[in-house]
């Protein structure tokens, strides 16, 4: 079809038909089948704009779940992975990607989540966080371990996990508790990092 309309817009034109190169169209490699990256799940990020688990493909990404609103542990969780890129050499922390899923989609709006990023004054180039549908909360819980149950007064009552996923989404590492030592996160990231 794309040859033959370039052929009529020549002829109608009173040009001779070029040789007429067809391109394939891009497309990404496939998702690995143990991938995080798997669950296609649609989110909207601190800027309003659309993303998935897969925003930081490509890069080594600290994963974890948290909600604006919450008083104590998402505080300390986030203040765990700024202590973890504050370990890094800094050409791991430059390429280190990080993604924090809402718990709380129903109020966690684009403004209250860059709230957070201004408030805890994260590197917004590298750190997104995303809120799914309220119905996608639970299939991003289970793929990470995450548990969780709504409190009255709308609190919430959740484990506390980050998950390293290698570039391809792949679980590589998993700290589970506020306040732990980072090495086993840190050496995790060190060897996933391509070297060169």
């Amino acid at each position: 079809m794309i040859r033959a309309l370039a052929l009529s817009v020549l002829i109608a034109c009173g040009g001779a038909p070029a040789e007429v190169v067809e391109v394939a169209p891009v497309s990404a490699a496939p998702v690995p089948s143990d991938s995080l990256y798997q669950l296609d799940v649609p989110m909207v990020d601190q800027h309003g704009a659309a993303v998935n688990l897969g925003v930081h493909r490509g890069h080594v990404t600290i994963v974890s779940m948290f909600y604006a609103s919450c008083p104590m542990a998402c505080p300390l969780l986030i203040e765990d992975v700024r202590a973890l890129e504050a370990k890094l050499s800094p050409a791991d922390r430059a390429d280190v990607r990080v993604l924090l899923v809402s718990l709380d989609p129903a109020r966690d709006t684009p403004e209250k989540m860059a709230e957070v990023v201004t408030r805890h004054g994260v590197d917004d180039a590298r750190w997104t966080l995303a809120r799914p549908a309220p119905d996608d909360v639970r299939p991003v819980a289970a793929v990470l371990g995450i548990a969780y149950r709504p409190e009255e007064g709308g609190e919430m009552d959740h484990s506390s996990i980050l998950t390293v996923v290698d570039p391809e989404g792949r679980v590589i590492g998993r700290l589970d508790g506020l306040g732990q030592d980072p090495t086993p996160l840190l050496d995790a990231i060190t060897r996933a990092r391509p070297q060169g």
